[in-house]
């Protein structure tokens, strides 16, 4: 009875795959502990780390509405990705604090996120239509 439902999940498998692997990396990103990343010069660029975590939510954010299939009308349901994603980024931040000894969540990371995923709304709004980014629709 539960192997009639594996079809479906497939099919979103299948239509959120770039949205998954992002996930995906965003999560290996946010969970290597600190002194595995290897030192670069940019990490001395004030609030670097909060760019980078606005960049991945607002390029997750992008990706995960181009992928939705749902013209621009959908506004509750793109806001049920955006929430879905934000809460993923606080587990994320949650699982740093707590499993991730040489990481620490931070309220900012967080707020950088969400602005992140507004930036990401604004930009499938203004930009989501044009023809180079549809084979994320497909």
């Amino acid at each position: 009875m539960a192997y009639e439902y594996i079809p479906d999940m497939l099919r979103y498998v299948f239509q959120y795959k770039f949205s998954i692997l992002l996930v995906i990396v965003i999560a290996l990103l946010s969970l290597v502990p600190g002194s595995r990343v290897p030192y670069t010069p940019l990490f001395s660029i004030l609030f670097f780390d909060k760019i980078v975590h606005f960049s991945m939510y607002t390029s997750l954010g992008f990706v995960a509405l181009m992928e939705s299939r749902c013209n621009r009308q959908c506004f509750v349901y793109h806001l049920f990705i955006i929430a879905g994603i934000f809460l993923l980024s606080g587990l994320i931040e949650i699982l740093q604090a707590t499993v991730v000894v040489t990481r620490g969540a931070e309220w900012t990371d967080l707020l950088a996120n969400l602005v992140g995923l507004f930036a990401g709304y604004l930009a499938y709004r203004f930009i989501g239509g044009f023809r180079l980014f549809r084979f994320l629709k497909s």
